[in-house]
């Protein structure tokens, strides 16, 4: 009995030393706070706005400088690998 437990014990510890790596990294840039274009664009869009909170303006500003919105649906739903 005691043969069986500490086989068991023992594979459950190897399954979970293999399977600890199998998640890539974070990159260091975006658990930093995101990448410094996208910054630079938010900061010009919120100055040509002038304080306004028009949420469309704003959108149609980002999507001139290349960075549009995502989707609703598709802001939740986690990254395709």
């Amino acid at each position: 009995m005691k043969k069986l437990l500490a086989t068991a014990a023992f594979a459950l510890i190897l399954s979970a030393c293999a399977n600890s790596g199998d998640k890539a990294p974070q990159p260091e840039q975006q658990a930093a706070g995101g990448n410094a274009a996208v910054e630079q664009a938010l900061q010009e869009c919120a100055a040509t706005q002038g304080g306004s909170q028009d949420r469309a303006q704003f959108d149609a500003c980002m999507k001139s400088k290349g960075f549009e919105r995502p989707a609703q649906g598709e802001a939740s739903a986690p990254a395709a690998q």
